[in-house]
């Protein structure tokens, strides 16, 4: 193993998504059914960064829900949300940064590829992640998402190394299949104290990252 390439969401941190949706449907005054229709219609458009913003992405996101919010409502509702990611919606799992820092200090690089929207890039900051790593991909900022290769393909690009030597953890077993597609070695991470997606059997599955380290 020469680099390993982490997901983010569901394998390095976890999210008080549902509590952050609940909130926002009572903002605006939809259900949380409709909110969840409008985060799941505008998915693929916010993962490659088509609204341009974060408050491009929530006022995507609240339209597809059936509201018909102001420009005032919608910079109020991304600052708000952006507050409570940023200052306690997001969470590092314990092993993350010392699993990290063990791949760095044994010389292996690192990166994060993400599927996600603007939401995601001030939680990253806030929880000092890349610093971390020595890539950071988020599909927003380089306009392609997993499964797709070239996501994986920038990511090896910008720390130096080859599929066929690297490693790729994620929590989702369809975004595997683009890694291996490439010829990376894939592990699913599958926590015991989480909903995960269930294994396929085509991935190994580890319940801790440690288990990542132990491999090398």
């Amino acid at each position: 193993m020469r680099a390993v390439l982490f997901d983010l969401y569901d394998t390095l941190i976890w999210t008080e998504w549902p509590l952050l949706r609940d909130r926002l449907a009572e903002t605006i005054g939809r259900s949380t059914r409709d909110v969840m229709r409008g985060f799941i219609e505008t998915r693929d458009a916010r993962g490659v960064g088509a609204f341009g913003s974060a408050e491009g992405d929530i006022a995507a996101v609240l339209r597809a829900a059936g509201g018909e919010p102001t420009d005032e409502e919608v910079r109020r509702l991304t600052e708000l949300e952006n507050r409570a990611l940023a200052e306690g919606g997001m969470h590092l799992y314990e092993d993350s940064l010392p699993v990290l820092r063990e791949l760095r200090r044994r010389g292996i690089p690192t990166a994060i590829v993400s599927n996600c929207d603007h939401w995601t890039r001030p939680v990253v900051d806030a929880l000092g992640l890349e610093a971390e790593v020595d890539a950071t991909i988020l599909s927003f900022e380089v306009r392609v998402m997993k499964p797709d290769p070239e996501i994986y393909r920038i990511a090896l690009g910008r720390i130096g190394a080859e599929p066929e030597t690297s490693t790729f953890v994620d929590d989702q077993p369809g975004y595997l299949d683009g890694a291996a597609a490439l010829g990376m070695t894939t592990v699913q991470i599958a926590r015991p104290t989480d909903p995960s997606v269930p294994p396929r059997g085509d991935h190994p599955v580890i319940e801790d990252l440690w288990a990542v380290v132990s491999d090398d």
